[in-house]
C-alpha cells in the first residue's frame, strides 16, 4: 500500500512538472508572437520617420531651386547658403533597431526550442507517467518563425552567398 501512495505521488508530481513545462512554452509562444509584432511595427514607424524627413527635405529644396532659377541672384545666394541637409543618422538607428530587435526575437526563438525540448525530453523519460497521462512529444518546428530562404535551403541541402548588389 505504501509503495502504492508513493508511486501515486511521484507519477502525479511528474504529471505537474509535465504540465507546468507545457504551459511555460505555450505562454513563451505567445510572448514570442508580441516580441515579433513589437518589432515589426517598430520597424515601420522608424522608416516612417525616414520617409516623412525625406518628403520634407524634398519639398525645403523644390522650393529653393524653384526660387534661385526664378530670381538670378538668389541663385548666386546659394553658393553662401547652409541648406537643409539629411541626417544619416536615423538610417543608422533604424539599422541598429532592426540588428537588435532580430537578435532578441532570435533569442527568443531558440528560448522557446530549449523549453520544447526540455518538454519532450521530461515526458520520453518518465514512461509510467505518460503510460498513465498519454502526453504528446511537441514539434519545436511549430513555434519557430523562419523564412522560404531557410526553408529552402534545409530541403535541399543547399545554399548561396549573400548578393548584397
Amino acid at each position: 500500500m505504501l509503495i502504492a501512495v508513493i508511486t501515486t505521488a511521484v507519477v502525479w508530481g511528474q504529471r505537474g512538472t509535465a504540465i507546468a513545462m507545457d504551459e511555460q512554452i505555450k505562454s513563451q509562444h505567445v510572448a514570442n508572437k508580441s516580441n515579433y509584432d513589437n518589432m515589426w511595427k517598430r520597424f515601420k514607424e522608424m522608416a516612417q520617420v525616414t520617409d516623412m524627413q525625406a518628403d520634407d527635405i524634398k519639398k525645403v529644396y523644390t522650393d529653393l531651386i524653384a526660387g534661385r532659377y526664378t530670381n538670378t541672384q538668389a541663385l548666386f545666394q546659394a553658393i553662401q547658403e547652409q541648406n537643409p541637409h539629411m541626417s544619416s543618422t536615423l538610417y543608422t538607428k533604424l539599422q541598429n533597431e532592426v540588428s537588435s530587435a532580430r537578435t532578441e526575437f532570435d533569442r527568443n526563438q531558440k528560448k522557446i526550442a530549449d523549453q520544447v525540448r526540455e518538454y519532450n525530453t521530461h515526458i520520453r523519460k518518465h514512461v509510467l507517467m505518460n503510460a498513465i497521462f498519454h502526453f504528446e512529444t511537441m514539434d519545436a518546428e511549430k513555434f519557430i518563425i523562419t523564412s522560404d530562404r531557410t526553408s529552402d535551403a534545409y530541403q535541399t541541402g543547399k545554399d548561396n552567398e549573400v548578393k548584397l548588389r
